[in-house]
């Protein structure tokens, strides 16, 4: 929809396969984009006020990575920014899992980083608020979200013993079922099925065939070329 947008915006008024372009579809290109522009400033406003929130906490160094330790009970983890994302611990974790219990958490958490999930989910996040009105997105959203986390412990299981990593999980969520002070998103909370799936997944662990990824890059691309097919379609408009 938005490079379709772009593209009625920047051809404006006209005739397209024998068709005529109203100033209506040019307006309502226009006013698409602009509410664009709204979410994604509105989101990069938000994610700016959570890094900076982050930054308050001390730096500290775990077994030679350095970590943003916040000072709190309950157990947390994640990667809090966009491209160069900052790791977030809580003391609570610590005091929760064993060192290697940790090494396993901070390894999911390093697959996050690896695949640049912060920066791709912020821009989905963008989509999903663009598109609030259509029936599935959330549902969407809430499959894109276990598709990561289920990427990150594959990842992650691959620089740590699967079943450790596996056991921290379980144990985190348990203890995630508290209030949760922090005003960050839990990613254990509230979907103990998919949870469930997650162990069970990481018990059976075996790496991914390399033709398997390249099939997924092929994917990419291919909705990709899609995505611009409007942009390319532009020389055709007739004014």
């Amino acid at each position: 929809m938005i490079t379709t947008s772009m593209a009625i915006a920047w051809m404006g008024c006209g005739w397209m396969f024998g068709f005529p372009a109203s100033m209506g579809s040019h307006f309502l290109a226009w006013l698409f984009l602009l509410w664009t522009a709204v979410c994604v400033a509105n989101l990069t406003w938000q994610t700016w006020q959570t890094l900076a929130a982050v930054k308050v906490h001390p730096l500290a160094d775990w077994q030679g990575q350095k970590i943003r330790l916040l000072d709190t009970p309950f157990p947390y983890s994640a990667q809090v920014g966009l491209w160069s994302p900052e790791l977030v611990v809580s003391q609570g974790l610590l005091k929760l899992l064993s060192p290697e219990q940790v090494n396993a958490v901070l390894a999911h958490e390093n697959a996050h980083r690896f695949y640049r999930d912060t920066w791709t989910f912020f821009w989905l996040g963008c989509l999903r608020r663009l598109t609030f009105w259509l029936p599935e997105t959330e549902s969407l959203w809430q499959e894109l979200l276990w598709q990561r986390e289920c990427r990150a412990d594959r990842h992650g299981a691959k620089n740590c013993d699967p079943l450790v990593l596996a056991e921290a999980l379980a144990l985190v969520s348990q203890n995630s079922m508290v209030a949760n002070p922090i005003p960050l998103a839990v990613p254990f909370s509230g979907q103990q099925d998919r949870l469930l799936a997650r162990i069970d997944h990481l018990l059976g662990f075996s790496i991914t065939p390399d033709s398997h990824r390249l099939a997924s890059w092929v994917g990419s691309f291919l909705l990709l070329a899609i995505a611009v097919l409007p942009l390319i379609l532009i020389p055709l408009h007739i004014k």
